[in-house]
């Protein structure tokens, strides 16, 4: 009878994995080369951050994906202040913020193909005045294992990604650009 429970319990683990913690998000290049090309952007003071309910946190085959952060949001309010702050367009005293509002973040490491979801809505500002609005989704898939203790981290590792193609979904958009320079 031990046998057979000590069979099964190592089973769950091996199908199950564990929480985990999502890698720190480095400051693409690309994404800091692209506002680094335009001339005469505006600066911006920190943006913010903010999830819808239930968006602020997400887990993989029921285990918490945890981010360096402490939560999805502030995880992608780091990621942007880094990309801002290479880029020259940081500066606390700025009259320029950018409020973004995280609709959806998801992972799902099914058998055979993993997938992501990022949702967000963007928002300029200048005092009360809205100089642009915008919702960006971006997606992703991977190569996801049947064993636990595989495709939960491979998940995990596929957030920054999503977070750097939404970054650069935002940067690319010459809507953006246009209220940067007003």
């Amino acid at each position: 009878m031990l046998k057979r429970f000590t069979a099964i319990a190592i089973a769950a683990l091996i199908l199950q994995g564990c929480g985990i913690a999502m890698p720190r998000y480095e400051a693409n290049f690309d994404n800091v080369q692209i506002l680094k090309n335009q001339p005469h952007l505006a600066k911006l003071n920190a943006p913010t951050v903010a999830a819808d309910n239930g968006q602020d946190s997400v887990s993989v085959r029921a285990n918490p994906v945890r981010s360096p952060e402490g939560s999805i949001s502030k995880h992608i309010q780091k990621a942007l202040e880094d990309e801002l702050r290479l880029a020259g367009l940081l500066e606390p005293s700025a009259s320029r913020h950018l409020d973004v509002r995280l609709r959806q973040s998801k992972l799902d490491a099914a058998v055979g193909t993993g997938t992501g979801a990022i949702s967000a809505d963007f928002n300029l500002r200048e005092g009360e005045r809205s100089l642009y609005s915008s919702s960006k989704i971006v997606t992703s898939t991977w190569d996801s294992s049947f064993v636990g203790a595989i495709a939960i981290p491979a998940a995990a590792n596929a957030f920054n990604p999503l977070v750097r193609k939404l970054l650069a979904e935002l940067y690319q958009d010459p809507q953006f650009i246009n209220a940067m320079k007003q």
